[in-house]
């Protein structure tokens, strides 16, 4: 009997350290990291648009503005950029906060669509109407992805200048700079 509790001992240790957890990683693998920089740059005329939001459905009637998407360490035009203005709330000290829809638009690549509370502040002389423009999410702010971002989250941040010094007009001039943070499971 000493001999049969002895096997049945040494059985268990055996499972015990074979079934540790830390041999077995294949259910979480590491998530693949990407970065994308690229600037929103061009004057635009607005543009009333009908768009429906792709993750609630709710059908939206904001200010579409189109802009050249360029690749910063080259100077090239590498798509397009719409920045699409759902709504917006100016307060006492005149800082804008704008709901926008970015739709940003790799050629070749495929499409990443955004969605942020942008702030934008004055900049010196206010006769300019020129605003410096932020937005540094710190959750997933995608809300949409196709081609080679499907199924990818992450944050769509923003620093840039924009001119609403012919808005009356419906012209906007951007010079925008995007940073795009990507993870793939």
């Amino acid at each position: 009997m000493k001999v049969v509790k002895y096997i049945f001992l040494a059985c268990c240790s055996f499972l015990i350290l074979a079934c540790s957890n830390d041999d077995y990683n294949k259910d979480s693998p590491e998530p693949k990291q990407t970065q994308i920089k690229v600037i929103g740059r061009g004057t635009a005329v607005a543009q009333s648009k009908t768009i429906v939001h792709p993750k609630t459905g709710e059908t939206l009637e904001p200010n579409c503005f189109l802009m050249d998407l360029i690749d910063p360490e080259t100077g090239n035009v590498i798509g397009t950029l719409q920045d699409c203005v759902v709504d917006n709330v100016t307060d006492s000290a005149g800082i804008i906060v704008s709901r926008v829809i970015t739709t940003i638009n790799i050629n070749g690549r495929g499409t990443i669509q955004a969605e942020n509370q942008v702030t934008q502040t004055l900049k010196p002389p206010a006769e300019a109407l020129n605003f410096k423009t932020e937005f540094f999410p710190t959750e997933n702010n995608i809300i949409a992805a196709a081609f080679e971002f499907e199924g990818q989250e992450g944050t769509v941040a923003l620093d840039g200048e924009v001119s609403l010094s012919n808005f009356e007009q419906g012209i906007v001039s951007f010079n925008c700079n995007f940073i795009i943070n990507l993870q793939s499971y």
